[in-house]
């Protein structure tokens, strides 16, 4: 089977109850990914992994070379489906929307040998991502649900078991003000974790905001180069707070306890869809008095008070 899925890390995240269960019921499991998310699965999770570059027909020959029984082509992406159509897999199952999306779904349609339908907008109906991934592969896992057992997941995602780490890990993100965060609130909450064993945690390619939210708050950040490792501190923390992004994936996979804080537009249902899969949680809207919000869930989920909760 090639699992296609060329979109960010967090998106390539959700698949990791999928590949838990087809690592017991498939035969070999590839992935076809983007640089951006190659890494994101342990080395043992996949049995091949194609990563798409510039020359689409390159690639098709590559993964028509591993003579492929069936392609879940879990992307938005057109060229996801071209590849695996170009690469002659004689069973292409991807996701339509329906009326939703009407044109969309007739060249889907043209695409794959079969499809699941998706809602095209923000339905409240929908499922978590995971669950709505989980549906393309429903003939091979049958009635199976998708785990939420830290202990089946954390293989997909590590290479090695990790040592618990007393530190709560923070995010360093520009994705904070990208989610509509003002950057005095997020130092905001750094302050109130002064008193805590933290982790300040950044991207070495978000060195840039790093220095600046250090400069405002006096916070040392930790810089990381490649994902390994930082997956690792994340999976190791004892809690993670962040924005809307991979961290939370992660560590929501990990089993690790996670401040979640997401955009104040359709919070309800973008949380509900995108929450941390398998740890507990806090799920905070950005609003007046959000670094509040979050600490408070902070302390609860760091005593076992709090196991999943939404704020706003």
């Amino acid at each position: 089977m090639l699992i296609v899925r060329l979109d960010a890390i967090g998106d390539a995240v959700t698949l990791v109850p999928l590949v838990a269960a087809l690592r017991s019921r498939a035969g070999r499991i590839g992935a076809l990914l983007r640089p951006q998310n190659a890494d994101v699965f342990a080395r043992a999770a996949l049995d091949r992994r194609h990563v798409a570059g510039p020359n689409l027909r390159a690639l098709a020959a590559e993964i028509e070379a591993r003579r492929y029984d069936v392609a879940l082509v879990a992307t938005e992406k057109p060229e996801g489906y071209r590849v695996a159509k170009a690469a002659r897999i004689r069973r292409r199952i991807g996701f339509e929307n329906g009326w939703g999306k009407p044109l969309k779904t007739l060249w889907v349609r043209r695409m794959c040998t079969s499809t699941v339908f998706r809602t095209a907008g923000l339905d409240p109906r929908a499922p978590h991502e995971c669950e709505v991934l989980f549906e393309l592969a429903r003939a091979v896992v049958g009635d199976a649900a998708p785990s939420r057992d830290p202990a089946v997941l954390r293989p997909i995602l590590l290479d090695q078991p990790v040592e618990p780490d007393a530190r709560i890990a923070f995010q360093i993100t520009d994705k904070w003000l990208r989610l509509g965060a003002r950057i005095d609130d997020v130092a905001a909450m750094a302050r109130r974790m002064n008193g805590l064993p933290v982790r300040w945690i950044a991207a070495a390619s978000e060195r840039h905001f790093a220095e600046r939210f250090a400069g405002q708050t006096g916070v040392t950040p930790e810089y990381f180069e490649r994902v390994a490792p930082w997956k690792e501190a994340l999976a190791a923390a004892r809690a993670v707070v962040a924005p809307d992004s991979g961290a939370v994936h992660i560590a929501g996979m990990a089993g690790t306890p996670v401040v979640a804080i997401y955009a104040h537009t359709n919070f309800t249902l973008q949380s509900s869809r995108w929450a941390p899969w398998a740890s507990p949680s806090s799920l905070v809207r950005l609003e007046r008095g959000w670094p509040e919000a979050a600490f408070d869930g902070l302390q609860e989920l760091l005593s076992g008070t709090r196991s999943s909760s939404y704020t706003g």
